[in-house]
């Protein structure tokens, strides 16, 4: 069916999504045994990052899918109160504009292969959901 061959498309684009991820997993495990300076020269998983995706991880084997999308969206936008990276909110200078500066900048945004494989992990959230239901549905992620 038409449904299916999506379906089957877009779990094929998720594998190929998630490769840059696994990859990096590997190579930061592959260098544990390095000294630490050499090890943050290392292009790798940030461990703010790999926080947020054990937290997500976390929540999905016991099921509390809300709690793995509140998760997901501090890993994709953070906290900032301006996600996309808006910097200058108007002609004067505000007391809180300290709060809103670039490293507050969601992660989603750094790079194309990072923002393909943390949108993976929401389509795995989805299946995971679907496939694994919660006893209680107050658990269900919108």
């Amino acid at each position: 069916s038409t449904q299916g061959k999506l379906a089957a498309a877009t779990q094929r684009q998720t594998t190929e999504y998630m490769q840059p991820f696994f990859r990096s997993l590997k190579k930061k495990a592959s260098h544990l045994s390095i000294s630490i300076d050499l090890l943050t020269t290392l292009r790798s998983i940030e461990p703010d990052v790999l926080a947020r995706v054990t937290e997500i991880t976390h929540y999905m084997q016991i099921r509390e899918y809300m709690n793995a999308n509140d998760a997901y969206l501090r890993l994709s936008i953070g906290n900032a109160p301006w996600p996309i990276g808006v910097t200058m909110v108007g002609i004067h200078e505000r007391s809180a504009r300290e709060k809103i500066f670039s490293a507050q900048v969601a992660h989603v945004l750094n790079d194309e292969t990072t923002r393909k494989w943390i949108q993976s992990i929401k389509r795995l959230m989805t299946f995971c959901q679907t496939k694994y239901p919660p006893d209680d549905n107050s658990q269900l992620m919108g």
